[in-house]
């Protein structure tokens, strides 16, 4: 049986003793497809919290989800616990991830970070600050739960599932990694899904797996850049960087790869075979990455309508730049834009 329960304390008012439990559960650890998806919140009238907060709670077989979005009035600790081993993803939103209590560091609010956890008693600790958002979305699996998910042969972080396998400890990455644009997306649309009975099972199962792959990739693309690279001239190399800034500048109305080869005074061999080498990508998969980027950045931060978006990165049709968009993220920018 997995039991998964969080606890919450002020911690500066002297006459408050007593921890709010924060949905406490209990679940089997064996995963069978036929179980349904269960839902439970908390009142939204305990004193210290903020106004409208979101305490909520999904639950199958080997399967529990915390969903925590508020605001409190006091200084207080939350304190997050599953006993027995499990398996857990870990999306802080906002959160005070490395003010760790047992340390009394004070290092800022951490915003959109996640890893990937393993243990046999996981626990952690958040302080929540007075009158700071706390906004996170945690699932906790067990062995049994993840191994359906991902395969028990599937060959990929096969360092993290032996250690799953095995018993031991582990996590995915030493240190939380940014959240990115397909990530919150997903878990927007967990959160927000209406789907009942055996569709909604089969609908989070799915975006799991999503989110897993994203982990998965993200974390094999910071071991990817992390080794050593080819050795460059020194004087190819601030070529190369000259290229990629100009590819930068000029990303709605690109040079071409000749036209760049010439501004920046090398052959085209040596421009397209030293940017792989040093940046980890072709020069149109560059150009195509940061465009989006700069899409991404434009729906989300400056609520830009899409056919504006697409003018702005320089394509012509909308619809040209609504496909580029789903090739790179997976799903058009249509249900992201207002």
């Amino acid at each position: 049986m997995m039991t998964v329960h969080a606890l919450l304390s002020p911690i500066k008012l002297e006459t408050f003793s007593e921890y709010y439990f924060l949905l406490k559960t209990e679940v089997p650890e064996e995963s069978t497809a036929e179980s349904i998806i269960s839902q439970a919140s908390l009142s939204a009238d305990l004193p210290y919290f903020g106004s409208d907060p979101i305490i909520r709670q999904l639950r199958t077989d080997g399967l529990v989800i915390h969903d925590y979005r508020l605001q409190l009035w006091e200084d207080s600790v939350l304190k997050i616990a599953a006993m027995d081993d499990c398996v857990v993803m870990n999306f802080l939103f906002k959160a005070e991830k490395e003010d760790h209590v047992e340390t009394n560091e004070i290092s800022g609010c951490a915003y959109g970070r996640h890893n990937l956890q393993y243990s046999a008693d996981f626990v952690e600790e958040y302080l929540l600050r007075r009158n700071c958002e706390y906004d996170s979305f945690c699932i906790f699996m067990s062995k049994d739960f993840y191994f359906r998910l991902i395969g028990k042969t599937n060959s990929l972080c096969n360092e993290f599932a032996q250690r799953v396998k095995g018993g031991i400890s582990a996590s995915l990455s030493p240190n939380y990694l940014p959240m990115n644009f397909e990530m919150d997306s997903i878990i927007n649309k967990l959160r927000s899904c209406t789907r009942k009975g055996s569709f909604h099972r089969l609908c989070l199962e799915i975006k799991l797996q999503e989110l897993l792959l994203l982990q998965f990739e993200q974390y094999h693309d910071m071991v990817e850049k992390s080794l050593p690279r080819q050795v460059l001239h020194e004087d190819d190399e601030k070529k190369i960087r000259i290229a990629q800034a100009i590819l930068e500048e000029c990303y709605n109305t690109p040079p071409t790869i000749r036209e760049l080869a010439r501004m920046v005074g090398v052959n085209e061999f040596k421009l397209k075979k030293g940017f792989k080498a040093l940046v980890r990508c072709t020069i149109h998969d560059y150009v195509v990455k940061y465009r989006m980027e700069k899409a991404n950045q434009m729906i989300r931060k400056q609520n830009m309508q899409m056919r504006d978006v697409a003018i702005e990165l320089g394509y012509k049709n909308p619809s040209h730049f609504s496909a580029a968009f789903k090739k790179h993220f997976g799903f058009l920018p249509t249900g992201m834009i207002g």
